[in-house]
């Protein structure tokens, strides 16, 4: 781009009367120069950051600034953690209320540009204790992502009070999960107290769209947690079914002998097509209601599957009586549908 048509640019920029409008339009065209390797993105946000000092309101400038900084963090993070040096003396003689969440922001921004060391030391300066802890965890999944193990067990360290200390705990698990690291995980495991099964049906749901990363995590389970543990998994399995989590959810069948959960193996084994399977675990459920709700689940799959015979043989293992005659009601429905087909094909 030529320099004059960027002067030209400059120029109609200038013309702008709400400062905060024109600094923000300098520092777009500035990372707009800079992706097309042009020198000019440097004048570009020079002038946004002059434009910026005319607003006479500490607290709007502040925020500005943050802003400000996060565009020119696109370019040189240096620069940016200068800039957000500025708004920290501007923030410094802020009411508390408006000084945490200027920090708060300037924490997102750090975040978005990676600066984590730059968020930990923002985030140690809000006074609320609540406020400063909500925005610890993302810092800690910050450093994970980036690997820097160490940097953030230092900073859940910081996180003595639930639910943020769990929370932390969490992340980390998750991590040295996914590495491979069971026995760290489980070290970690060991030391969460309190409400454990919430904290355990929350890795489940993160770790979900891996099979072997939750197989993993069951592992560290003691054996009174695998119950709730392999409820929630199979809740999830049942709503949205994948053949890949079929190896495992038969190993839980065979290690947690619970029958509510065996119903629970049956629901996801018929709906992920292994209707067999499922007629094996069920065949081992003792209690009658459950038994029935366990054929009745496997019935229903070869009605959809306009499969009336196996539908009928299943059925007869349905001892309730409600639940015998709505399969059976639903069966003759569908006879009448398939005999309507075939006339109508005639």
């Amino acid at each position: 781009m030529k320099e004059s048509t960027i002067s030209d640019i400059f120029d109609l920029v200038g013309i702008i009367a709400d400062p905060k409008i024109r600094a923000l339009t300098y520092a777009n065209i500035g990372v707009e120069l800079f992706r097309m390797g042009n020198e000019k993105y440097k004048d570009a946000f020079r002038r946004a950051l002059e434009t910026a000092e005319e607003i006479e309101d500490a607290a709007e400038l502040a925020f500005l600034l943050i802003q400000l900084a996060t565009y020119l963090g696109e370019t040189n993070k240096a620069a940016a953690a200068r800039v957000f040096n500025r708004v920290l003396e501007l923030v410094e003689r802020m009411p508390s209320k408006v000084r945490n969440r200027a920090l708060e922001k300037m924490i997102e921004a750090a975040l978005k540009l990676k600066l984590y060391d730059l968020a930990v030391s923002y985030a140690m300066k809000i006074k609320d204790g609540r406020v400063r802890n909500s925005m610890l965890i993302p810092i800690i999944r910050g450093y994970l992502s980036e690997g820097q193990l160490a940097k953030a067990i230092k900073v859940s360290k910081e996180l003595l009070e639930e639910p943020w200390s769990s929370m932390a705990k969490s992340e980390i698990i998750k991590y040295y999960i996914k590495g491979g690291e069971v026995m760290n995980a489980l070290d970690i495991f060991n030391t969460v107290e309190g409400n454990r099964e919430r904290f355990i049906n929350e890795i489940i749901e993160e770790l979900v769209d891996s099979p072997e990363h939750v197989s993993k995590f069951f592992e560290l389970l003691k054996e009174e947690e695998l119950v709730s543990a392999a409820k929630k998994l199979l809740d999830i399995l049942i709503k949205s079914p994948r053949r890949e989590y079929i190896e495992l959810v038969e190993r839980i069948a065979e290690k947690v002998p619970d029958e509510s959960v065996q119903v629970k193996v049956v629901s996801f084994l018929t709906r992920a097509g292994e209707k067999e399977k499922a007629l094996k675990y069920a065949n081992k459920i003792q209690d009658s209601y459950l038994r029935s709700l366990a054929f009745g689940e496997i019935a229903l799959g070869y009605l959809k599957e306009d499969d009336l015979d196996k539908a009928i043989e299943t059925v007869k293992n349905v001892r309730d009586l409600k639940w015998n005659s709505r399969l059976l009601a639903e069966i003759l429905i569908k006879v009448l549908r398939l005999a309507a087909e075939e006339e109508s094909k005639e």
